[in-house]
């Protein structure tokens, strides 16, 4: 039969294990690409900053959504 002392090595082996495997698993999830947004524009109604590449542009003015570009109007 296993003794106190060998069931405790058990585990702190596991222990040591599963920490390891957690700090590796953290590390790789952390280093994400760099990725750039762009350029932010402020949507003239409510004033969410959204991409440019996303806003709705009407004249002068950049838009979140097109209720809110209608809204304006």
């Amino acid at each position: 039969m296993l003794g106190i002392r060998t069931l405790i090595y058990i585990v702190g082996i596991a222990l040591v294990v599963w920490i390891l495997l957690r700090r590796g698993r953290e590390r790789s999830v952390t280093k994400k690409p760099d990725t750039k947004v762009g350029n932010m524009v402020r949507c003239a109604s409510c004033g969410t900053y959204v991409p440019h590449g996303e806003a709705i542009r009407d004249g002068d003015s950049y838009y979140c959504c097109n209720a809110h570009r209608n809204q304006d109007r």
